[in-house]
This record gives C-alpha cells, sequence and structure tokens, in this order.
C-alpha cells in the first residue's frame, strides 16, 4: 500500500450536556449557554477515523472545524490535543438560531474557503437535534460523493472505501476524493489526550474566522436563513415513579398486584 499525504478536515459539533438542556422560551432554539457543553459523541469517532489514518500515513494533515459560539473553541482544543494539526472556530452572531440547512451551508463555505481536501469526516449525527442532515447536506453544497452511517474506512491507491452499516449487513463503498464520509458513535474507541498533548495544544493555538471571512450574506445564515418554522416547544418534566419490591417468595402478591392494576389480563377475560 502506498502512503499519500492526505489533507482531512473534520467538522465537529459542541452540544450541551443531555441532562442539563435549556429551550429559550422565545426563539424555541437551545439556549446553548444554559448547559454545560461536549464533544458531540459521533464527532469523537469522526475525529479518531481520521486519526487512524494519520498513524498510517504520518505526513497526513488534518483540520478540524466547527460552527458555535465562542466558548466552542474548548471542544477544538481538545482535538488538537489528539493530534489534529489545525483548528478553525467559525463564530458570528449571524449564525444563531441555524437550523441544518444553513448550518450546512456555513461550514461548506468554510470548507471552500480552506481549500484543497481528500476527506471530509463528521459524525453520523448530534445528540443535541439527532437529524444527520449536515454532514450529507455538506457534501451535497460542495457536489461531491458521500458515504453515511459508516463503521470503518481506508485509503488504497488513491481511493477511498468505506463500510456502510445497513439493516440487513454491511456494504463496502469506494469512492474518488474529495468525499464525504460521516461516523456511527460505536465505530472506533477515541484516544484520550496525555497532559504533555494538552499543553502543544495550547501552544498551537485556534483560528478564528467570521461571517465576513466566508464570503455569505446574513440574511443566508443562522435563523434567517432557516427554512424550520418551530411553532412550539417545550421541556418534558421527568416524573418520580414509585416502585415496589416483591421477595422469590411473594410471587403470588406480585402477580395479585398486576392483576389488580390491569397491567397483567388472562385470557378470556
Amino acid at each position: 500500500m502506498i502512503k499519500m499525504a492526505l489533507e482531512i478536515i473534520v467538522m465537529i459539533k459542541q452540544v450541551p450536556d443531555s441532562s442539563e438542556v435549556v429551550i429559550d422560551p422565545v426563539t424555541f432554539t437551545l439556549n446553548r449557554g444554559a448547559a454545560r457543553n461536549v464533544i458531540n459523541p459521533a464527532d469523537e469517532n469522526a475525529v479518531e477515523q481520521a486519526l487512524l489514518i494519520k498513524d498510517k500515513n504520518p505526513e497526513t494533515h488534518i483540520t478540524v472545524i466547527t460552527m458555535g459560539p465562542p466558548f466552542a473553541e474548548t471542544a477544538l482544543l481538545d482535538c488538537m490535543a489528539r493530534g489534529v494539526d489545525r483548528a478553525i472556530l467559525v463564530t458570528d452572531r449571524a449564525f444563531a438560531g441555524a437550523d441544518t440547512y444553513p448550518t450546512g451551508l456555513t461550514l461548506a463555505a468554510t470548507i471552500t474557503k480552506i481549500g484543497k481536501f481528500n476527506i471530509i469526516y463528521a459524525g453520523e449525527e448530534s445528540t443535541d437535534s439527532s437529524t444527520g442532515h449536515v454532514g450529507p447536506g455538506v457534501a451535497e453544497f460542495l457536489g461531491i460523493e458521500q458515504a453515511s452511517y459508516t463503521s470503518n474506512s481506508w485509503v488504497e491507491d488513491g481511493s477511498v472505501f468505506a463500510e456502510r452499516q445497513l439493516e440487513d449487513g454491511v456494504e463496502t463503498v469506494k469512492m474518488e476524493p474529495p468525499c464525504l464520509i460521516t461516523v456511527l458513535t460505536n465505530a472506533n474507541i477515541p484516544r484520550e489526550a496525555t497532559l504533555r498533548m494538552k499543553i502543544d495544544a495550547l501552544k498551537k493555538g485556534i483560528e478564528t474566522w467570521t461571517l465576513a471571512d466566508i464570503n455569505l450574506k446574513p440574511e443566508w445564515v443562522g435563523l434567517k436563513g432557516s427554512p424550520t418554522i418551530v411553532k412550539s416547544m417545550r421541556t418534558i418534566n421527568e416524573k418520580k415513579r414509585e416502585g415496589k419490591k416483591f421477595g422469590v417468595d411473594e410471587m403470588d402478591k406480585f402477580v395479585d398486584e398486576l392483576v389488580s392494576k390491569e397491567i397483567l389480563k388472562f385470557g378470556g377475560e
């Protein structure tokens, strides 16, 4: 196998901790500043997949990008500590409230500004919306091939191969770069960064781009550019539930309890 110097871009997202999600009562969008934020789990797998390719092709250069508020740089630093070479934060107040369409457009414009690339990686979906739209959307905006829901991918003789997990089996696809691949959360085990790697990441620094840097109009991005209209949204409060314990010698009592509450019914009744 011939080793290649590849240019890989990984799109990541910083998402609110699912246990601390807060909905803005006016815009019906997530209040990303009200909860502790973490790297979207599937995006960690996407970063790891890129790093696995770099392990076999040391001359490979990896750029990680994210669209989000300024504090999203924490996620980028984490990625750099794991071995990513370059990090770009695309942030602007104009991006606030974006649904998946302007998000994909913004990321595609960012990638266009970056320039040459061979592979784009992204997580299969994010935990805060679970649409799975953004990765494929970026591929459509850029007009490149894509493979979604992959468990493995590699480069061989200049082509990109990916294994897609389907309901009834595994499909192996071959693509010619440039292409985009979305990665499943169980595709690999993301590596941990050492203290030394974290210190080195701080020295590398993060690039910050705004709307003016990616040649898009304000009305194309954020809430203004979002075709999705949310009429109402609310947070469902978890109900407290009571439980009862039955010993192994209390099965008759247990069955009687289920019957009395009409949870269990016998045939003919």
